[in-house]
Formats: structure tokens, sequence, C-alpha cells
């Protein structure tokens, strides 16, 4: 199963409208049309090679050599190695007595003098809730307070109706790409978006990795031609697969979860005592129902679901499936 995809349906080349011209110009276009599309200034956005490239780029120009970073758990766990390799790291729990918002205090007292970055996705990734606007806001004045900047992965904000925090403050920087949102993925079109003497720091440190890619460029541009349609495709995905999971939580004793507030995944809360991993593996072997146990997201006794990349028909299966080794 690969989790860097959310499920939607991949993009086919055969059906984009390439642009023609110079093939030198593409990623500078890309990057101004993007911009467009974000409500932001050409110089606010950079195009990365997803979102994956992007928080790394952050990571390695932001984070000083004594710094420290904070970074939310659970997470997902590329985020994690990456800033491990960069100082220490503090983690910033989201329980699931809190709906998995974190906790404002707690969140204040590990952010420091020696606090470079620190990192949170919203939506909240394997959970699909949003912090409560206010707390993510306070923790970035704080951050701000200690010479920090916010990092926010919010490469499933497409599903959500909320404002995206680019913008909200000026240490706040956003990352972000179109693979999740519109199946783009092996396009590589991420960007890292935020203020201006920001964004212009990673852009002088993005030079060491090259150029930007000119044939990805290109079909990002194919891309934003179609970006309406296929946002909309998605979210309604999301909408009516919340909706069968929801009503089989309710009636399968033992199970709860927190109804996502956005994008097509979310966090079953298994019954005490059930081991998630056994459970997932008997579900892929005897059922044919793939999961992904919670142990691997740092969430032990619980299962990530994803409903984008199924029918409502075959959803119900599955979850009547899960129900019934449940009640083995």
């Amino acid at each position: 199963m690969n989790l860097h995809s959310s499920g939607v349906t991949p993009l086919e080349p055969d059906t984009l409208n390439m642009p023609d011209g110079n093939p030198w110009l593409m990623a500078p276009l890309f990057e101004s049309r993007l911009a467009k599309r974000l409500g932001c200034l050409p110089e606010e956005a950079l195009f990365t090679a997803g979102a994956t490239g992007g928080t790394l780029l952050a990571l390695l120009t932001l984070s000083s050599r004594d710094g420290e970073l904070v970074v939310e758990s659970p997470i997902y766990e590329p985020m994690l190695r990456q800033a491990e390799r960069l100082g220490p790291v503090h983690r910033l729990a989201r329980e699931a007595s809190n709906a998995f918002c974190f906790d404002p205090e707690h969140a204040r007292s590990l952010v420091t003098e020696r606090t470079s970055l620190v990192l949170l996705t919203e939506p909240h990734n394997p959970t699909g809730l949003l912090s409560p606007r206010q707390d993510v806001l306070a923790l970035a004045d704080h951050a701000a307070d200690n010479g920090a900047v916010l990092l926010i992965n919010e490469v499933y904000h497409g599903w959500a109706d909320t404002p995206s925090y680019r913008g909200a403050r000026p240490n706040i920087l956003v990352v972000s790409s179109f693979s999740k949102l519109l199946g783009a993925y092996w396009a590589r079109l991420g960007w890292i978006s935020g203020d201006a003497a920001l964004v212009h720091r990673l852009r002088a440190a993005h030079l060491n990795y090259g150029m930007a890619s000119a044939p990805s460029a290109a079909v990002g541009l194919a891309v934003l031609e179609q970006a309406d349609t296929l946002t909309e495709r998605a979210r309604e995905a999301a909408r009516a697969g919340a909706a069968v999971v929801d009503r089989w939580v309710q009636a399968t004793p033992g199970v709860s979860w927190h109804r996502p507030t956005a994008a097509g995944f979310g966090c079953l809360i298994l019954p005490d005592g059930v081991d998630d991993m056994a459970l997932a593996e008997a579900l892929h072997d005897q059922h044919g129902v793939l999961v992904v146990p919670g142990t691997l997201w740092e969430l032990p006794g619980t299962l990530r679901i994803s409903w984008l990349q199924t029918d409502s028909e075959r959803l119900r299966e599955g979850l009547q499936r899960l129900a019934r080794l449940l009640a083995d």
C-alpha cells in the first residue's frame, strides 16, 4: 500500500492539455499561476518536489545548528525521521481524549528560545481532524516570541472548508501539494508558501537542489485548468465515504471515532484489548480488506482507514467484514 497517495484516482497523462512553449519558463509560470490560485503574491510561493520536498527544504534551511524541534505525535513517520536528523526533537501529543487536538499549555512549555521549528499537520494525519484555529495561531505567536517558525503541512486541507494558515502569521510556513487532492502523485507538484522574506530564504536554498522540474511544472499548468472540477470530485467522495463509515461506527459495538473534519480517511478506535497489528493482518489475510494498523502511526489500538479508493458499496462490504472479524 502506497501511503504517499490518498486514494484519489490518479490523473492520467493523456487527459491533460499540456502547454507548449519555452521549457525554461514553465516553472516560473506555474509558480505565478499557483500563487494566483492560492491567493498570494508570486514571491510568497515556491514550487517544490512534492510536500515532502518542501518539508525537507524548510528543515534544512531553517533549523539551526544548536536548535531543537517540536513535532506533533502521532505523525506520518517520514516527517518525524526528517526532523530527527537535524537536532533534538520534542513531541507534542494529540490525545484521543481531547479529540486529537494538542493541549495549548503543553505546546507552550515545549517551545523555548532553543526551538527552531514546530511541525504540525492540519488536518491531522492519521485522524483527519482540525485543531481549533485559535490554538494554532496562539502557538504561532508563542513560537514567534521565541524566534521559531511554525511549519504546517496542509496536504489534506483541500477537503476542508476552513481557511488555510498561509499568511495568518509572518512566522507560519505552509507546505502542500496537488498529490493527495487532485491525484497528481507522479508529477511531484508541491509548494511551500508564507511570508515573502521566509520564502526568499527557501528559494535561495532551493538552488542547491538544482533547477525546478520543467516537465512537472508543465503538468502543473495543465492540472490547474482542471483543479476546480477535480477538487469537487475529491470532496464529494470524502463526504460520501465519511457518512458510510459514521453509520457503521454507530452500529458497531465497542468501536468509536472522532468523525474527520476533512479528508478521505479517519482513525477507528478499537475495543479495549484488541491488537491492531494482529487485527489488520487477519483482516487482510482472511477477508481481503486492507487497513493501516494504528501502531504504525504511533496510535496502537486504532486503525487508519481510507475510503477514497473505493465506491460506497465496496466500502460497506469491507466494513461488514471488519465487524465480523471483531465479533469473532
